[in-house]
């Protein structure tokens, strides 16, 4: 590697970083599905591959061209996206149960191009167990939309049964009900008849997932 490329990717490292810490570095490797480990050699210079730095461009609300050339939208003098947003260049969309920690901080511009829905209505959860593999994994995050409970389409929605969130895709049936899927195989398909379906507790459809990469 020559001297001039180190130094673009030192540049790029560092650009990262103030980039990632505007939204704190742990919330932006949740958001772009970057593993933390990377990121931080990302920010230390390593080479960096187009999707995650298009990926992390998103999370932080900075353009790619600034990222990755130093040209364009990205952060000003005081650390906030320079991008045009409305209200704030941050937003923190919160768990649906307590957690420890607030919930996921992204940059509003990524959020008004990837989900144009209130803000208010959506709500962060972890994803547990392999119903849902091979669409969603153990440990994934999933937004979801609390305003959103209609069922149509075949959504993934996120449902409340005896306390527990469980994600299931949701069919309604031509004869009336529903009809309740998980994607792994290994779950047998569940038929809700019509009176069971109107007492079906539905928290909201799932809008977005993000997790570690797959390969």
């Amino acid at each position: 590697m020559s001297d001039d490329q180190a130094r673009l990717l030192r540049e790029r490292g560092e650009r990262l970083r103030h980039a990632a810490q505007s939204i704190g570095i742990t919330h932006a490797a949740k958001a772009a599905g970057v593993p933390y480990t990377t990121l931080r050699d990302y920010m230390n210079g390593s080479e960096m591959k187009l999707s995650a730095v298009a990926s992390l461009a998103r999370a932080c609300g900075v353009s790619l061209d600034w990222l990755a050339f130093g040209v364009g939208a990205g952060l000003d003098a005081d650390g906030e996206s320079s991008a045009p947003v409305r209200g704030g260049h941050q937003v923190v969309i919160p768990w649906l149960s307590p957690q420890p920690d607030e919930g996921l901080r992204v940059g509003k511009s990524w959020l008004e191009a990837a989900l144009p829905r209130d803000p208010a209505t959506l709500r962060l959860i972890n994803v547990s167990g392999d119903a849902m593999a091979p669409t969603l994994r153990e440990g994934d995050l999933v937004i979801v939309d609390t305003d959103a409970r209609a069922v149509q389409g075949g959504a993934i929605f996120a449902l409340r049964v005896e306390g527990d969130i469980l994600l299931r895709r949701l069919e309604r049936r031509l004869g009336g009900g529903i009809r309740a899927l998980a994607d792994n195989d290994r779950y047998p398909p569940q038929e809700l008849q019509t009176a069971e379906a109107a007492g079906l507790d539905v928290v909201g459809e799932v809008v977005w997932s993000g997790g570690l990469p797959r390969g």
